[in-house]
């Protein structure tokens, strides 16, 4: 049998089995009721919209705009991040039974390096499918022909991206000399750019207000039709000028560029080849070592942890439990990720708030800073209970061993469920803290008054309701943990998966809303009573009144579970 056709067989025998697996899985009802939880999912969200009509009309040129800038982002990003980032190694990749099948059998690297090259391609060819179906006919007017243009375009950066790795790794192989080039032609190719920029800048500076969007891509517009910015612009535009044709006219003589250039980087490919068997080798090891620490629950999170100071000094006696939170704490600070998350969110609302011409970022921060701070606060309340996992999901392929452990079951539960809420608190607080001191809204005259008391009664409520967010997390742990995904750093993935994530976060939405309830009422009852004479600060009295209630819902709460966790058969129901 030839190696095409032992590769074909491979892979049909790969995708049977693979589909005959899923469909096994669907005999057990928790498999088959996601199954049909995500499908629904998926068809509601993404299929019911699809349209499979022929061509639609002319596309806006806002859109067309819009789509050409973020296509030609893209396609540039990709070429400089093959240059200046990754290691200097082949950038092929091999499963473990792909070398264990493949390397001893007599096949030569370029066949090696074919068979890559057209799993890689299918991988592309796969992505530009997804691309047309969900913004094909957004931007084009033919999907047929953005779906082959955005194949091709895939394509050549993916082979530019494999050339550039081989060339990196025989630089790097010259020693410094070598590196010396390498970052000398980056450098200098960025530095042409932006002086290319900057001159087009300066020919067309930015509008001072550009509010409206005609202005915005009046500007646009010619900035990227001066001479500077279009020769920069110009190797993207090529790649993604089949994929925005409008007509089959321009895809007609925007293809011979683009099939010109994926011949090019084939070419380059294997002239470029250098031996990538024993990195492949390497790195094959690497990756099934990873899975089995994953497996094992002895690994979080590859790659990312990194040796810090303990959040506390944790004495020879005391109490057993504040052993699990100064556990959990620890992996909290190898986790980081906090504030760089922080930075990512003031970043990302500089940059919206630039591109819809607010220069109130540049020209009065607070007024910037003070409410992106409290929207990450409030919304660290939705999206920090599944963010936070440094407790029973962390630490569920290792029930056993908490199970073993001279601790009652409520001991564990709380310990576990306290470094999760004590660090999301403390996010919550600094971010109330710095919208609070910035005080975007005392000068209002109709927010002055309620500024303070409203943001006390925040740092009650939040941190409470973040809590009781934790501990339903938590409970579906104990009452339900062959639901509950285990927290390995790998996630499981199907339809099956997707559908059992959703059904949680429903789930953990009833019960939340449930639990609130009776808070709330108590708040409203205390409000109005109190409100008559402090006014104002009747809403902390009543913020704690109900952050009270939901942290005796908790307390009650961890004391049942402590019982579930104690009868918990840690042999059954174990999560795959």
């Amino acid at each position: 049998m030839s190696f095409p056709r032992a590769v074909a067989f491979l892979w049909a025998a790969s995708w049977r089995n693979r589909i005959r697996r899923q469909l096994a899985r669907l005999r057990k009802p928790r498999y088959l009721l996601g199954a049909l939880v995500g499908a629904a999912y998926l068809y509601s969200v993404f299929f019911r919209r699809l349209d499979f009509r022929g061509a639609v009309g002319t596309v806006s040129e806002g859109v067309r705009l819009f789509a050409e800038l973020s296509l030609v982002g893209s396609a540039l990003g990709t070429l400089f991040a093959a240059w200046a980032l990754g290691r200097d190694r082949p950038s092929l990749t091999f499963s473990e039974t792909e070398v264990v099948q493949l390397f001893p059998a007599p096949v030569t690297r370029r066949a090696l390096l074919q068979y890559k090259l057209v799993r890689g391609l299918l991988g592309t060819s796969l992505g530009a499918l997804f691309a047309t179906l969900f913004l094909g006919r957004t931007i084009s007017p033919h999907p047929v022909l953005f779906f082959v243009g955005a194949c091709l375009g895939l394509g050549t950066l993916y082979l530019h991206s494999t050339a550039a790795s081989f060339v990196r790794t025989r630089l790097a192989e010259r020693g410094p000399w070598g590196r010396v080039v390498r970052w000398g032609v980056v450098g200098g190719v960025l530095a042409v750019a932006a002086l290319a920029v900057f001159t087009s800048l300066r020919e067309h500076p930015v509008p001072p207000d550009l509010s409206s969007g005609r202005a915005l891509r009046g500007w646009l517009r010619a900035l990227m039709a001066s001479p500077g910015v279009a020769a920069v612009l110009w190797p993207g535009r090529l790649l993604v000028a089949p994929a925005l044709a409008q007509s089959v006219g321009d895809f007609l003589r925007a293809l011979p560029p683009v099939l010109a250039l994926l011949a090019a980087h084939y070419a380059w490919v294997l002239w470029a080849e250098v031996p990538f068997e024993e990195t492949a080798v390497v790195r094959a090891e690497a990756r099934s070592r990873e899975r089995m620490l994953r497996a094992s629950g002895r690994m979080t999170r590859v790659g990312s942890m990194t040796l810090s100071r303990p959040p506390f000094r944790l004495p020879p006696r005391g109490r057993p439990e504040v052993a699990l939170i100064w556990k959990n704490l620890i992996a909290r600070k190898r986790m980081g990720g906090g504030f760089a998350v922080f930075l990512a969110f003031i970043v990302l609302g500089g940059a919206i708030a630039a591109v819809m011409g607010d220069t109130r970022l540049f020209t009065d921060t607070r007024r910037v800073l003070g409410p992106v701070a409290l929207a990450l606060s409030v919304m660290l309340t939705v999206v920090g209970p599944s963010a936070f996992r440094m407790d029973l999901r962390m630490d569920l392929p290792k029930l056993d061993l908490l199970r073993a452990m001279p601790l009652t079951g409520r001991q564990v539960v709380s310990a576990q469920l306290a470094a999760s809420a004590l660090a999301l608190s403390v996010f919550q607080l600094a971010l109330l803290a710095v919208a609070l001191v910035l005080g975007p809204g005392v000068e209002a005259s109709r927010l002055g008054g309620w500024w303070w008391p409203g943001g006390l009664t925040l740092a009650l409520l939040l941190p409470a309701v973040s809590l009781a967010g934790l501990f339903v997390q938590n409970a579906a742990v104990v009452l339900f943990p062959a639901w509950v995904p285990a927290d390995t750093g790998e996630r499981a993935r199907g339809l099956e998966a997707m559908g059992q994530r959703l059904l949680a976060v429903v789930g953990t939405l009833v019960v939340l809303l449930v639990g609130l309830i009776p808070a709330a009422l108590v708040a409203l009852v205390v409000g109005l009573a109190v409100s008559t004479f402090l006014g104002p600060w009747a809403l902390p009295v009543a913020g704690f009144a109900a952050a009270a209630v939901l942290v005796g819902e908790v307390a009650l709460g961890v004391m049942a579970l402590g019982h579930a966790f104690e009868r918990l058969d840690v042999s059954d129901d174990r999560p795959e």
